[in-house]
C-alpha cells in the first residue's frame, strides 16, 4: 500500500512519511518566505509560531492576552523544552516577547507578547491565514473535513 507512485523517469514521493515530511519542507519554506516578505528575516517559522500561539491564548471572560509557561510553548508547538527555549530566547533578544521567572517557582518561566510582539501578532494570523488558502487550494469543504480527519488519525497513532 505504502508504494503510492513510480514513474520511470524520476523518483516520485512513494511512501505517505515521505508525502508528509516534503509537504511539512514546503509549508516551512513558504512560510520562510512569507516571513522575509514582512520584514521578519530573522525570524524563522518556529518563531512565528510562537508568536501567533501567543497572540491567542487570550481570557476567556476579558479576552487579555494571558502569557504561557515555557512548558506549555513547548506543548502548544510540539517542540521539546529545549528547543523552544532557544527559540523563545532569541524572540527575548529581538525584542518579540517578554520572559518572566514565576513568583511562586523559580523553575517556572511565562512567556509573554511584547508590544512589538503584539504588532506583528497581526502579521502572523495573515501568514496563517494564506498558508491555509495554499494548502487547502482546490478543495471543496467536504475533502478539507476529510483529509484534516486523517492526517489527526495519523498523528494520534504516534501518541
Amino acid at each position: 500500500m505504502e508504494d503510492l507512485t513510480q514513474n520511470s523517469e524520476e523518483v516520485k514521493l512513494t511512501t505517505i512519511s515521505s508525502l508528509i515530511a516534503h509537504i511539512h519542507t514546503e509549508a516551512t519554506n513558504f512560510l520562510d518566505l512569507q516571513l522575509k516578505n514582512e520584514g521578519l528575516s530573522k525570524l524563522a517559522a518556529s518563531h512565528g509560531f510562537i508568536i501567533f500561539t501567543l497572540s491567542r491564548n487570550k481570557d476567556e471572560e476579558t479576552s487579555e492576552l494571558k502569557p504561557l509557561t515555557m512548558t506549555e510553548v513547548a506543548q502548544k508547538i510540539d517542540k521539546d523544552k529545549s528547543t523552544t527555549t532557544v527559540l523563545i530566547e532569541k524572540l527575548v533578544k529581538l525584542g518579540y516577547v517578554h520572559r518572566e521567572k514565576s513568583k511562586i517557582d523559580s523553575r517556572v518561566s511565562f512567556i509573554s507578547l511584547s508590544e512589538k510582539g503584539k504588532s506583528y501578532s497581526n502579521q502572523m494570523e495573515q501568514i496563517s491565514k494564506i498558508l491555509s488558502e495554499k494548502f487547502y487550494a482546490g478543495f471543496s469543504e467536504d475533502e478539507k473535513k476529510t483529509v484534516f480527519s486523517l492526517l489527526e488519525k495519523i498523528q494520534s497513532n504516534f501518541r
